[in-house]
């Protein structure tokens, strides 16, 4: 997976790259001079032909996701057109007293990864704490500032005796949450409230633990359990 971000000139112009992606351009300010506009999310299937943005006469910011994939089963292999969303018009997963979350990516297509808004206001968190085994996610911060939380995993708290960290965003920041690190992540806006992009993969043999519950969630099978965290030589003869 990989993120780049494009800030064009008004009326500059610009090829996206092309591989063998799913790609989700996300516009973050400005317009096209096609019709693109500030809050855009458009999904590039895989295959699709090559696409150009032009800017217009406020130019033109913007972030491109790509995730490698496949065609699907069955494919003619011909190029699909883009699929796109707003957010002002997307559904939101939730909407209350914390903020909001938008499965945007999702709504206008994508199938390999997901590209997601969320608006936290002040002191309130994302979230629960958790950490995945296969899937790898980035935050992109758009606005605001936030604590960035991570908490160790529980072997390493019951031999090592870890404990969390933390870490100040504020916009502009990008962090990365690598899979299979045993180290959990969570967020907690400032008191000036925060909004950003979370984009992650969606594989389904993904493992979700969150250490605050002892949950583990097999998303592929739709199972949630709880498990007893235990010291690696827990019930073992000593010698």
């Amino acid at each position: 997976m990989s993120l780049r971000r494009f800030e064009l000139a008004p009326h500059e112009n610009v090829e996206l790259p092309q591989r063998a992606t799913e790609d989700v351009l996300f516009v973050v300010a400005g317009g096209g001079r096609d019709g693109l506009r500030a809050g855009d999310c458009v999904v590039y299937p895989v295959p699709h032909n090559p696409s150009m943005l032009r800017a217009g006469d406020d130019g033109l910011t913007a972030l491109l996701f790509a995730t490698p994939a496949e065609p699907p089963p069955f494919s003619s292999g011909e190029p699909e057109p883009p699929r796109g969303v707003n957010l002002a018009d997307a559904d939101s997963a939730y909407e209350g007293e914390a903020g909001r979350w938008v499965l945007l990516a999702r709504q206008a297509g994508a199938q390999h990864a997901g590209v997601n808004y969320g608006r936290l206001l002040g002191g309130h968190d994302g979230a629960p704490p958790h950490c995945h085994s296969a899937d790898e996610e980035l935050f992109v911060f758009l606005e605001g500032a936030a604590t960035f939380e991570l908490w160790p995993s529980p072997l390493a708290v019951l031999e090592e005796q870890k404990e969390k960290e933390t870490i100040e965003v504020r916009a502009g920041n990008v962090l990365s949450r690598p899979p299979s690190t045993g180290v959990s992540h969570s967020l907690r806006a400032s008191d000036e409230g925060a909004s950003f992009l979370v984009y992650g993969t969606r594989r389904p043999n993904d493992v979700c633990y969150y250490p605050r519950s002892n949950k583990i969630y097999w998303r592929g099978l739709g199972l949630i359990a709880r498990l007893e965290p235990l010291a690696y030589g827990d019930g073992e003869p000593e010698d």
